[in-house]
């Protein structure tokens, strides 16, 4: 009798264990406001979701989770070689472009890349950040002018809560984010 309570507790405490380090569910998280219209859009997409449904979709430039990129054309630049060149460099500033009506910065901060436009007549700001798992997964098993958009949500599952995306302007923000909460709210 004693032991088979011994193996209950034990299997209690197995099964809790294993519930409180199971990750929580992922979500991805878009906000477009716009104060002049009033229009506020929010998407709230469980990335298991997301990771599903990419794949099922075959319209325009999104087939088979890969989207075709315009007139992007990589002939001549190995994007695998250049990303593991950019991944094993020190961190710091790579490309900095200041014009009397804007400015551009890309550069390597905290083991990620990350991109900085400011337009400075428009008063627009976009920021851009993507961890080296997610950019690497957005050019594997793709052509030259495409982009593997489930491979990145698949690396997306195993980032930690953070923004990828903000874009502010005076008509609109956008903002796109990755954390475990199932709603836009911070």
């Amino acid at each position: 009798m004693k032991t088979s309570k011994v193996v209950l507790l034990v299997a209690m405490v197995v099964a809790g264990t294993a519930l409180w380090a199971a990750s929580p569910e992922r979500y991805l998280h878009i906000k477009v406001n716009n104060p002049k219209t009033q229009e506020l859009v929010r998407v709230n997409v469980p990335l298991s979701l997301a990771e599903q449904v990419v794949p099922a979709i075959n319209h325009g430039d999104l087939k088979n989770g890969k989207i075709h990129v315009g007139n992007f054309n990589a002939d001549d630049i190995n994007l695998r070689a250049l990303l593991q060149a950019v991944k094993s460099a020190p961190e710091g500033e790579f490309v900095s472009v200041q014009r009397p009506d804007e400015e551009v910065h890309v550069a390597k901060e905290r083991g990620q890349l990350v991109a900085h436009v400011r337009d400075k007549g428009g008063k627009e700001r976009v920021d851009v950040t993507i961890p080296w798992e997610v950019a690497q997964a957005l050019i594997s098993e793709t052509t030259d002018n495409q982009l593997n958009l489930s491979a990145a949500i698949k690396a997306l599952q195993n980032i930690g809560d953070m923004t990828l995306v903000t874009v502010a302007g005076e008509d609109e923000s956008v903002r796109i984010w990755i954390d475990s909460n199932n709603t836009d709210a911070k």
